[in-house]
């Protein structure tokens, strides 16, 4: 499983440019601060004959990994990038088909979590904030995993931006929803999305 194949923890700020297939690094921990340019190893972008090229965006990241969406609207790719050893790990398809869904990334030494929420398209002309899919792998279970846990139901009246992505912290997925405001909770453990409201 390389997409197990974690990057080390370095405190680092990146920044994606896959336009031009490179990534601006901030490292802090020297003086002064530096920048480098790492290249990304993303698909290339020009088109096969017969098939049109999949792009793909920024949509997470964690502990050194880098998560990048499939631009196209339908069962998603997602593609897990390490940037420091150039490796790029496809997930297998995202079972659910959506528009412009918000994502999230937890990473562990030997583990990690990816959500893929919301825009879920119900025709070829409409899209409803109705569930979310979860990517499970774990390189530490005998043999190495990784699959897409049954999906989970979103908060009624969920608004979600993808630009605004998710936190993590302490088992849980956070989230915006806008129209009206809150946070929308996804407890991982339980498989379950949560509302909170000022």
């Amino acid at each position: 499983h390389s997409h197990l194949l974690l990057s080390p923890h370095l405190p680092f700020f990146a920044f994606a440019v896959p336009s031009a297939g490179y990534l601006l690094v901030l490292d802090p921990t020297t003086q002064p601060p530096s920048w480098s340019r790492l290249p990304l190893p993303l698909p290339p972008r020009a088109p096969v004959p017969g098939h049109q090229a999949a792009a793909f965006s920024p949509a997470a990241a964690s502990a050194g990994l880098l998560a990048f969406l499939s631009d196209a609207s339908g069962h998603k790719t997602l593609l897990l990038v390490n940037p420091i050893t150039r490796t790029l790990a496809p997930l297998p398809l995202c079972p659910t088909a959506r528009l412009s869904p918000t994502v999230g990334l937890a990473a562990g030494p030997t583990s990690f979590i990816a959500v893929v929420a919301g825009d879920d398209l119900v025709s070829p002309f409409a899209v409803k904030n109705i569930s979310a899919d979860t990517f499970v792998a774990d390189a530490a279970s005998v043999p190495p995993s990784g699959f897409w846990a049954p999906g989970s139901t979103l908060p009624r009246l969920s608004s979600l931006d993808p630009r605004a992505g998710m936190a993590f912290a302490s088992g849980r997925f956070y989230c915006m929803s806008s129209s009206p405001f809150a946070v929308l909770v996804f407890d991982v453990a339980t498989n379950v999305w949560s509302k909170v409201q000022p």
